[in-house]
């Protein structure tokens, strides 16, 4: 495999590339509401905007292929989608940070592969895998006891880590492989390989085990008959994990089956996918072109089926489910049937291109065939690519991916040019503004909530008077710690319109209106929440005492 160009010096792209794989890995920051996921969405955002604007200063153009249309074409359901949705704003994000990424994958694959290779990709990742395996280490030494499922690593909820190990573990072997001897980078991979194996094992995590497990068997049937002797190799993981599971065994044992204890709530084979899945098909079936783009989360509770045996898990009075774990679904529920179907063919032709590099490529593209297969496998399960580090490291593995095929194929892409990058000034702006004031309102919602500063919580507002989630913050303190039911029940109104389907929503304002004496207005909004949570007895309760205050006094 060529690896051009990195003996010339890496420029400030390719430390760029490295030093953002790192800040994935590792940043948080209690300023905001999930310390995790959002100080890794600035980075990211930061990095698009980083790498248009030299993509931009560089004069680069974007030549358009097969794939590159089939990228295009999926933003038609994605905007006709908008006209069902009820939050324009989560959708209009989704928007742009699907162009960003897929302007930076066109980058990567026209400029950074072409230039510098594969060892640049091995670089990110062991280098982050270094510093996650630093950190992950001395958590498990200082602060174990501390550690549970939403703050299980530096990536946050125990599936954000699993997600990124998808990529990580067989990217690592290829990395250590490519190495050729001993030397710095096949030492501190080869450590940080085992330290990842052993995060996966404590995780428990089924999809990236059984994700890894199916790569390396697709693998291994794909050579077989091209290289018998060295097929076997091909299951090194496979291998790795049942002698890391003996090592984890034993290890446990000596610790009273402490950790064992701390991850048994996630070994529960009752996930409730099989509901979920059901359920998102209704969606679909119901709503042709979509329910709106990142908009599942408001609109799922209405076919949830509440109350009832099928009903979709985590959805209730809390409602906090925001995807269909599903990467297939969730295109399909929110952009059609339109948007699904194109999203499934870019879904199996990255699994078919990676297949081909595997068979005509070097050891190092058989690796990625693992990664690919098993990234995509655990799509199906997750909410895989909906999180900065799965979605990062996906687009260093994509975009190298669909490079390698260029290459060994010896395809062209169309010469002429469709985007060039001289024209993207518009989109920078727009993106920089919008995300920065995004993450902004984020830092004052979550500032203003935590310290009851209500002009902190007004900052919010105008920054993004689109956040559900501050809305409802709000409304609490309004009414708990500011005891102003009129300030609470204005603010559930406008979350309301964003969240029609929210149990607790639509309960808590019922209650306010029985206490104003709305119980007409009360009465209508538990009528409707009835209407999708029939068997809700905290409904039919309130629905009683407002019924019969409207009822007519007897005459004397």
């Amino acid at each position: 495999m060529r690896s051009n160009g990195m003996s010339e010096g890496l420029p400030w792209i390719g430390v760029l590339i490295i030093l953002v794989s790192v800040l994935i890995s590792s940043v948080s920051s209690n300023a905001f509401f999930y310390k995790f996921d959002v100080p890794k969405w600035i980075v990211f955002d930061l990095f698009i905007c980083a790498s248009l604007v030299y993509a931009y200063i560089k004069k680069v153009d974007i030549e358009v292929g097969g794939f590159g249309w089939l990228c295009i074409a999926l933003l038609l359901p994605m905007f006709v989608s908008l006209l069902n949705a009820v939050n324009y704003y989560e959708g209009v994000m989704f928007i742009l940070r699907y162009v960003g990424s897929l302007l930076i994958a066109c980058f990567m694959l026209k400029r950074v592969w072409q230039r510098y290779g594969i060892k640049l990709l091995f670089d990110s990742i062991i280098f982050s895998s270094v510093i996650f395996s630093l950190i992950y280490v001395e958590s498990r030494i200082n602060d174990y006891e501390l550690i549970h499922v939403t703050a299980f690593s530096s990536f946050g909820f125990i599936n954000n880590l699993g997600q990124v190990l998808n990529i990580w573990l067989p990217v690592l072997v290829a990395a250590i492989l490519y190495q050729g001897k001993v030397n710095a980078r096949s030492v501190c991979g080869l450590l940080s390989f085992i330290v990842c194996i052993f995060a996966l094992l404590e995780s428990g995590t089924r999809g990236t085990i059984l994700g890894l497990l199916l790569g390396e068997l697709i693998l291994f049937l794909l050579m077989f008959n091209k290289l018998k002797r060295q097929a076997f190799t091909y299951l090194v993981i496979t291998a790795s994990l049942i002698v890391g599971g003996v090592a984890y065994s034993q290890l446990d044992s000596y610790l009273d089956g402490r950790l064992s204890k701390k991850i048994q709530s996630i070994k529960n084979l009752d996930t409730g996918r099989a509901e979920l899945f059901a359920n998102t098909f209704d969606m679909v079936l119901e709503k042709p072109l979509g329910v709106g783009v990142n908009n599942f989360e408001y609109l799922h509770p209405k076919y949830a089926r509440l109350g009832t045996e099928g009903a979709s898990p985590k959805v209730g009075q809390n409602s906090i489910l925001k995807t269909p774990h599903n990467i297939l679904l969730k295109f399909y529920s929110e952009t059609g049937w339109l948007g699904g179907l194109v999203f499934s063919v870019m879904f199996a032709l990255l699994f078919f291109k990676s297949m081909v590099n595997a068979y005509y490529g070097s050891q190092s593209d058989r690796w990625l065939l693992v990664a690919v297969v098993s990234t995509l496998f655990h799509s199906l399960f997750t909410a895989l690519f909906l999180t900065p580090g799965s979605l990062f490291f996906a687009i260093l593995l994509f975009s190298f991916v669909l490079y390698r095929n260029e290459q060994l194929t010896d395809k062209k892409t169309t010469k002429k040019q469709f985007v060039r990058f001289s024209y993207l000034p518009v989109l920078l702006v727009i993106y920089v503004g919008f995300f920065s004031s995004n993450h902004l309102a984020s830092y004052y919602s979550h500032t203003g909530y935590v310290s009851g500063n209500e002009l902190y919580m007004q900052r919010s507002f105008e920054l993004n008077p689109y956040d559900s989630k501050a809305l409802f913050d709000y409304y609490i303190l309004q009414r708990h710690l500011y005891k102003d039911n009129d300030k609470a029940l204005s603010a559930l109104e406008n979350f309301l319109s964003l969240y029609p389907y929210h149990t607790s929503g639509l309960l808590a304002t019922a209650e306010l209106m029985i206490q104003q004496h709305d119980y007409a207005g009360a009465m209508t909004r538990l009528d409707f929440l009835l209407t999708f949570y029939p068997s809700l007895a905290r409904a039919h309760e309130m629905k009683a005492i407002a019924q019969k205050q409207l009822e007519p006094s007897p005459s004397l």
